[in-house]
This record gives C-alpha cells, sequence and structure tokens, in this order.
C-alpha cells in the first residue's frame, strides 16, 4: 500500500463538496450509537447522506467501495474495531455540523479522517491501521513535549 498522507488542510463552512461519493463510514459504534447517529444525521444538515457501519467483511473494501453502500448497511454489527468516522463527499458545513454534532452527543472520541483522491483506493483496513499509527505518533509526542515542559521547569535558571 502506498505511503499515508499525513498533510492537513483547513476545512471552511461553505457548500463546497469535499472529494468522493457522499457517505459517512463508521466503526467500533454500539447498535445504539448507530442508530443515534443515524437519527441525528437530518438535524446535521445530512438527511440524504448514508451512514454505513463496517463489518469484519467490509474491511478489505476501498473507501471508494465502502462509501458506495447503501445508507444503515452493515447496521447492528459491532465487530471490535477502533471507533473511527471516515467522511466522503460532504459539504464542509456538513463536516462541521457531524463533528460539532458528534461532541455534543457526548460519544466516545474516535478516529476522525476525510476521504481524498490520494486514499480512496485504500483498503478501509489499510485506513483503520493509519489512522492507529498516526494516533499514537501524537500521543508519543505530546508526551514528549510535556516531558520537556517539565525538565525544563525543573532546571534552575542560572544567573
Amino acid at each position: 500500500m502506498p505511503k499515508a498522507e499525513t498533510t492537513f488542510r483547513p476545512i471552511g463552512d461553505s457548500d463546497k463538496k469535499m472529494h468522493g461519493t457522499s457517505a459517512v463510514v463508521i466503526s467500533g459504534f454500539s447498535a445504539e450509537e448507530q442508530t443515534a447517529l443515524h437519527a441525528h444525521l437530518p438535524q446535521w444538515g445530512m438527511q440524504d447522506i448514508p451512514l454505513v457501519t463496517i463489518a469484519a467483511a467490509t474491511l478489505s473494501l476501498t473507501l471508494a467501495e465502502a462509501t458506495a453502500l447503501p445508507d444503515k448497511t452493515n447496521f447492528g454489527q459491532t465487530p471490535e474495531l477502533p471507533r473511527a468516522v471516515v467522511m466522503s463527499g460532504l459539504k464542509e458545513y456538513q463536516l462541521n455540523n457531524l463533528m460539532r454534532g458528534y461532541r455534543e452527543l457526548g460519544l466516545t472520541r474516535p478516529l476522525w479522517a476525510s476521504v481524498t483522491a490520494h486514499s480512496e483506493a485504500w483498503t478501509v483496513k489499510y485506513l483503520l491501521v493509519e489512522l492507529l499509527k498516526e494516533r499514537e505518533a501524537m500521543r508519543q509526542a505530546m508526551e514528549a513535549e510535556q516531558a520537556r515542559k517539565t525538565a525544563s521547569a525543573d532546571t534552575p535558571s542560572i544567573p
């Protein structure tokens, strides 16, 4: 598989459509959480956006294939997978509404990703692995920064 693209791009709040087929693909959510997310899509301006749950059988699909699945595919299935939300083809304001609304629901923080021209050929499994690696690298960087700050605070200054 290709090396993961790690550049972040700012998202606005416009009607500009992002890359890909319009869909939200999720993994690692309970059946109740899947139902709650689906129920909130209309109030987030996403009434026509399919919500697809990843199950073991769909891990080998590309992101392009997964985002083309019908609404509520694999609903109720809750395999032990990382909690992730993958957004595809959303308008910028929909992406912002989804992220804001998700936080307001108080659900456990997921891995977030948007499908790009570069990533649409990746398998779902590959994306989840890359997201986990990225989260771990960020955790380690934050710990190193905290250790550096603690060490510099403990070091007496020399006049």
